[in-house]
């Protein structure tokens, strides 16, 4: 369980990382007239990003929450957004 969570967060702390290259994939998927916007292209990575967590999980473990990989990924991918909000919150 705590593995899955871990996995996740990275795969979400990631994203950014491999949206250059899922932007490409998507570009020689669908072509320049069907490509989605900036916003649409994050999820895309995000997605992609969770899949390959799942994957590895999958593989090296028997049991995958779902409902974690998802709370994991989102952590990761805007840990930079939940610590501004913490921070400024506290003070």
């Amino acid at each position: 369980m705590l593995l899955t969570l871990i996995v996740a967060g990275l795969a979400g702390a990631a994203t950014p990382n491999v949206q250059d290259r899922v932007t490409e994939a998507l570009l020689s998927l669908l072509g320049e007239e069907r490509m989605p916007d900036a916003g649409g292209r994050r999820v895309a990575a995000f997605a992609a990003m969770l899949l390959a967590a799942a994957v590895l999980l999958v593989l090296v473990s028997d049991e995958v929450s779902p409902v974690l990989l998802v709370i994991g990924g989102t952590i990761g991918a805007f840990q930079k957004e939940i610590r501004a909000a913490i921070s400024d919150r506290m003070g």
